[in-house]
């Protein structure tokens, strides 16, 4: 190596700029030993960001810093660094000495404002940054950093002004028209969108910036595919990018795939170890998979303040908290608790009563039902009846969506209701604010913490009765939910926590209607010679101690075979990974038969002619698999549980008036799964005769569930009288 230092430089950036990383490194560090300079600080820090080598850079910023303690450029990549590693506090105190002593210096001012967004303060950014584009209007920087603070802040409007301006100051940065789409996407207008990125010039469609947007864009249609595929390719490009990763899983599940986002989440991890939201992705997919235990030991590696949970990553925990026994109860209602305070210090207080509080008395009571599932999902089917069966003389419908997808099931929704409003594009401040306008007298969410679902809402108190019904497995702790809605069944394990997290409204008869609606296929038997046992619940509920209980009534009824049917066994490795667990449980494969997708509901009905008696899982237990199980005939074996995830199968058991297959035990529940085996092949008489009485069951009743729905719901509201 050349003692030149001025050579040595020369041969260090050469090498630099035709990505030579290693030989770069190597002048940089001699040159910073034996003639140091800021210009080789700032170099050599940048490369080490540039390698992801995240650590070894904020050390190195650190140290230089204590020798160049004044100087702007290495002080502004540092702050790049510390944003990048969460060192917001270090990055705030490198830049205030800085900023007070040069006040009109604006590229402070703006790592500033970048510093309060990435802590968690865009309000205090945008404050900053207003002043900033008020001083220099034509600093396109800044204006991008204003909008990003808008969109944080949910002001899409100004968000897209912001970003418009950027535009209108250099037109051909791709950046302003990803950030463009996005927000239109954001805002609803998915046409436009489209349209904006149509009329875009070829170099900046190719940008990645650009194709990221749209495959954004491409997911909020459901275009999952086209949006793989982008994503795939930017994954390659982009690699240390975490949110090509995250939603490129986010598709792959989308399209019913299972171990394949899983493998994706895995590939992501190796280039960003350090990203938060790729490690609890991968955490939720450990316990979709079934492996529960290394969900909890990834959990316990990467721990995150409750502070720290984005709401993505907070609902999650919950839900898997709750449906497989992943976090105690006490843990998930602090956490749950602290959450809605965190949300209530955002909003303007309870929204309700700023409207006068209207007596009922000779007038219909105004009930909305608040879900991102009004399509063909367990909520929507089993809601479906709930909503036919309401009395128009008694109750107003409001149906509050806020999910992505619509079918033929919202369609028979929307008929049913006489308001149908989509909160979907709307911050909760927003959507609570409409909801409060609606003058509602009951407000009852269906989804708890599960996917789109707008929970946070109820914050603001919209209503002045807030209740849980129906698509949530747990009470979700809120203090603003006046009442958690289920049955003697399915509350009657509750712990502690739970029965005393609302007020348990107990609906006779049972909490759930199940109408499967039109045509049903008569319930055939296939033409096999052996007594099938089967299971037709996502594979995701197949748990280790499923599995086990399953091989033990295989165990005790050797003549039998395993039927198991998935929405996710169109992927080839995920079937082969369930036959290698039941194969390591000592099942052996010629008993166990899997049967592929199938397109179509009627289509899946028809398949429960390949079972003769239905296991439900544990913990998590089935519901719309045991009703459609049920309905065509096929006896469902269920273990009644500890909490209400555990009862599901038990509540409609018990209200189909079928408690006979409802264990108490594992050993009870194998007791009843020989017994039916020893009653031989279930053929069609038996089947018929099965739906015949569930048709005359408390759960095919309908009209028996909304008017009782209706009674509880103006008990709830006469108990309100003001403030």
């Amino acid at each position: 190596m050349s003692s030149n230092p001025a050579k040595v430089r020369e041969e260090a950036w050469r090498a630099h700029s035709q990505g030579d990383m290693a030989t770069a490194e190597q002048h940089y560090r001699v040159l910073l030993e034996q003639h140091a300079e800021v210009d080789e600080a700032v170099n050599l820090g940048a490369l080490l960001r540039q390698a992801g080598r995240i650590s070894e850079a904020s050390a190195h910023y650190h140290h230089w810093l204590g020798l160049f303690p004044g100087h702007q450029g290495l002080a502004l990549n540092a702050v790049n660094c510390w944003l990048e590693s969460k060192e917001f506090a270090a990055a705030q105190a490198l830049l205030e000495p800085l900023i007070q002593q040069n006040p009109g210096e604006p590229a402070l001012r703006q790592a500033m404002a970048q510093t309060l967004l990435a802590a968690g303060h865009p309000q205090l950014a945008a404050d900053l940054l207003r002043v900033l584009v008020r001083e220099q209007p034509d600093r396109c920087e800044a204006w991008i950093n204003l909008g990003i603070c808008q969109a944080r802040l949910g002001h899409l409007g100004e968000a897209l002004a912001a970003f418009e301006q950027a535009h209108a100051l250099d037109p051909s940065d791709a950046r302003m028209a990803a950030n463009r789409i996005t927000v239109l996407k954001d805002l609803g207008k998915l046409k436009e969108a489209g349209q904006l990125w149509s009329e875009l010039p070829s170099e900046q469609q190719n940008q990645a910036d650009v194709r990221g947007a749209m495959a954004g864009l491409w997911m909020a249609q459901a275009n999952f595919e086209q949006a793989s595929q982008q994503l795939a390719q930017l994954a390659k490009e982009q690699p240390q990018q975490a949110i090509h990763w995250l939603n490129w899983a986010a598709c792959l599940r989308g399209l019913k795939f299972s171990l394949a986002p899983h493998q994706i989440l895995q590939r992501g991890l190796q280039w960003q170890p350090e990203n938060s939201e790729l490690q609890q992705a991968l955490g939720q997919s450990l316990a979709e998979l079934g492996q529960l235990a290394a969900t909890r030991r990834l959990w316990g590696l990467w721990p995150l303040q409750e502070d720290q949970l984005k709401d993505g990553q907070l609902f999650s925990r919950q839900f898997l908290g709750a449906s497989y026994d992943l976090i105690q109860a006490t843990a998930r209602a602090g956490q749950a608790r602290q959450w809605e305070d965190r949300l209530k210090k955002k909003g303007i207080g309870r929204l309700w009563p700023d409207l006068l509080l209207e007596p009922i008395e000779g007038r219909r009571l105004r009930v909305g039902y608040l879900s991102s599932d009004f399509c063909n999902h367990p909520v929507g089917r089993f809601l479906l009846p709930v909503l036919q069966n309401h009395r128009q003389e008694e109750v107003e419908l409001w149906a509050l969506s806020c999910g992505p997808h619509q079918d033929w099931i919202s369609e028979h929704l929307r008929h049913s209701v006489e308001h149908w409003l989509d909160l979907r594009f709307l911050n909760d401040g927003q959507a609570a604010r409409l909801v409060a306008d609606q003058r509602l007298d009951v407000l009852v969410e269906l989804g708890g913490f599960t996917g789109h679902s707008r929970l946070g809402l109820l914050a603001q108190r919209p209503a002045p009765v807030q209740l849980s019904y129906l698509g949530y497995p747990a009470p979700t702790y809120l203090r603003e939910v006046d009442g958690w809605l289920g049955d003697s069944i399915l509350f009657g394990g509750l712990g502690p926590t739970d029965s005393e997290a609302h007020r348990l409204l107990e609906i006779p008869g049972g909490y759930m209607a199940f109408d499967p609606g039109g045509e049903l296929p008569l319930p055939e038997r296939c033409d096999s010679p052996k007594f099938r046992f089967g299971c037709f619940n996502h594979a995701r509920k197949l748990t280790a101690p499923t599995i086990e209980l399953f091989c033990a009534v295989m165990a005790a009824v050797p003549q039998a075979e395993l039927v198991i049917k998935s929405i996710s066994f169109h992927e080839e490795a995920e079937r082969d990974r369930i036959r290698r667990r039941f194969e390591a449980a000592g099942l052996v494969p010629e008993r166990l038969r899997l049967l592929p997708w199938v397109e179509g509901g009627l289509n899946h009905l028809l398949r429960y002619s390949e079972m003769d008696v239905a296991l439900d899982p544990i913990p998590y237990g089935g519901a719309t698999t045991t009703a459609e199980a049920l309905w065509m005939g096929v006896p469902v074996v269920a273990l009644a549980g500890a909490g209400m995830v555990e009862r599901l199968a038990a509540s409609l058991l018990v209200h189909g008036n079928q408690p006979q297959w409802l264990a108490h035990s594992e050993a009870e529940y194998l007791q009843i799964a020989q017994e039916l085996a020893a009653a031989g092949l279930r053929q069609r008489k038996q089947r018929m005769d099965l739906r015949l009485e569930l048709q005359a069951s408390p759960l095919a009743d309908g009209a028996r569930l909304a008017s009782q729905l209706e009674q509880l719901y103006r008990q709830m509201r006469q108990e309100v009288i003001g403030l």
